[in-house]
């Protein structure tokens, strides 16, 4: 591809010498850069990539693309194409979607944005389309999955909610290679903030709640929500975005909303959708949904009044589409998310549910919805992750200590942080007569919780949900809480 035709739509600021070379890749790691490649550095959160342009241009690369004056760089103006742009992490989003031939306008992006609920949601919604039989993609935390022409549902393992640039618009033509018509896709306030769905239109944005989380990196609730806004800006002309009225931003949001509809949804009949006849069982919750095209009846395999909030995003996506309401039951009813009120049973008499309930918010929705089913105490193992907002762990310490019976504080992912230190924070703020149990090995926290539990009580292992690992001092380790609750209930 020639470099002009890479660059279409960048607006740069300046350039060196003229646009027609040939550019074989584009890199924004300098270690992979390889001759005819495009570099594309910026200021990052704590490297200065434009300090590695020599290695780069060492390495081959053809062209430079980056964020300071040409004046502050040591770049050869006779031998390399330098770019001046605005913002560097939103060129390379361009120039991924110019390179891979702009996919994404071929297909229908819905958008799914808040604290919690991300990836419950969007499984909701990707099974309703599925149970129309419309070609669906899914994209979010727990793996990237489409249904092939046999329908048959292909899995893509992932470790970003929201993928790169790179990544995510290579995803998008292999979609529309494969005929699909529809993507689901969480979108984190990191991603966006970070540019990664720079350039792109939505055809329906969908808010679940916001509270506290990810301040470490957005340090206020205003950035946070700033960042959260960006997906809502991007909807197209004939765009929807599907909000929550039952959470205090939803008005703030509704105003970016300058060219969409706006559908709400919410607990009661203030809301364009909300549920009535709320009923919790022990592994499933009913309701009746009231919706513009009437009430219908809709079983969960989720439990948690926050269930029936994620349901009823997935109803509005569905109706949004023309979906039967045949189809949006049965994809509702069929619906089991990885790591989110999962139940392991190995025949106890007692319930071991694993969710990734891990901010002050989704810890106290896990726990208030477990305790509806339990019949005599609840238990509760949780850590807070290591290198992350450090103001929310003596919240959630008093959470689980207020709610449940009984808190077997332990290790979550400590990454380069001390566990102990970390299990000291959480417990700072709580009072001399909490039930609580300190244990820094979450293997060992586990083995304990479950060796505590009788006949009738309940154990919420929260934090991880889904995962599969533990980073510990900067290194990662084969865990997974399902999995260690299932062993140690199978050697009982």
């Amino acid at each position: 591809m020639k470099f002009r035709d890479l660059i279409h739509g960048l607006n740069p600021i300046a350039n060196t010498r003229h646009l027609d070379i040939d550019v074989t890749g584009i890199v924004s790691d300098n270690r992979e850069v390889k001759p005819g490649n495009v570099f594309v550095c910026y200021q990052g959160i704590h490297v200065d990539s434009h300090t590695f342009i020599a290695d780069a241009l060492q390495r081959g690369a053809a062209g430079i693309i980056g964020e300071k004056p040409v004046t502050a760089l040591e770049i050869p103006a006779t031998s390399t194409v330098y770019l001046q742009v605005p913002d560097g992490r939103r060129a390379l989003s361009l120039l991924a979607a110019n390179w891979h031939g702009n996919p994404a306008k071929h297909l229908k992006l819905i958008g799914i944005t808040g604290t919690n609920g991300k990836t419950s949601t969007a499984h909701l919604v990707y099974a309703i389309l599925k149970a129309y039989r419309q070609k669906a993609a899914l994209i979010g935390t727990v793996g990237h999955r489409y249904t092939n022409a046999h329908g048959d549902e292909e899995v893509i393992s992932t470790s970003l909610t929201t993928p790169d640039a790179f990544a995510l618009h290579a995803l998008f033509k292999q979609f529309v290679a494969k005929g699909i018509e529809y993507v689901t896709m969480e979108t984190s306030s990191q991603g966006l903030a970070l540019q990664r769905l720079a350039g792109l239109t939505f055809d329906t944005a969908v808010f679940t709640n916001f509270t506290q989380d990810h301040l470490d990196y957005h340090q206020t609730m205003d950035e946070y929500l700033k960042a959260k806004l960006m997906l809502f800006q991007q909807l197209n002309d004939h765009g929807l975005a599907i909000l929550n009225s039952d959470t205090p931003v939803t008005e703030r949001i509704a105003e970016v909303c300058t060219r969409a509809q706006v559908l709400m949804y919410g607990a009661d009949d203030r809301s364009d959708l909300y549920g009535e006849d709320i009923v919790f069982s022990y592994n499933r919750s009913a309701f009746t949904a009231m919706t513009p095209a009437g009430r219908f009846p809709v079983k969960l395999r989720l439990l948690g009044e926050y269930n029936i909030y994620n349901a009823l995003a997935a109803i509005s996506v569905g109706l949004r589409y023309d979906c039967p309401i045949s189809a949006i039951q049965d994809g509702l009813a069929n619906t089991v998310v990885p790591g989110r009120f999962e139940l392991v049973n190995r025949g106890q008499d007692f319930a071991v549910i694993v969710d990734y309930a891990h901010t002050p918010d989704g810890l106290e929705n896990i726990l208030t919805a477990a305790r509806r089913i339990t019949q005599r105490k609840l238990i509760c193992v949780f850590g807070c992750g290591g290198d992350r907002d450090n103001g929310k762990r003596p919240k959630m310490g008093n959470i689980s200590t207020q709610i449940a019976d009984y808190s077997v504080i332990t290790s979550d992912n400590p990454r380069t942080e001390d566990p102990d230190a970390i299990i000291t924070q959480i417990v700072s703020d709580l009072t001399h007569d909490a039930k609580y149990v300190c244990i820094s090995g979450r293997r060992d926290a586990i083995h304990h919780a479950i060796a505590t539990a009788k006949s009738g009580d309940v154990v919420v292992i929260a934090g991880k949900g889904h995962e599969d690992y533990q980073e510990i001092h900067g290194k990662r380790f084969p865990f997974d809480d399902r999995v260690v609750a299932a062993d140690f209930l199978e050697s009982l």
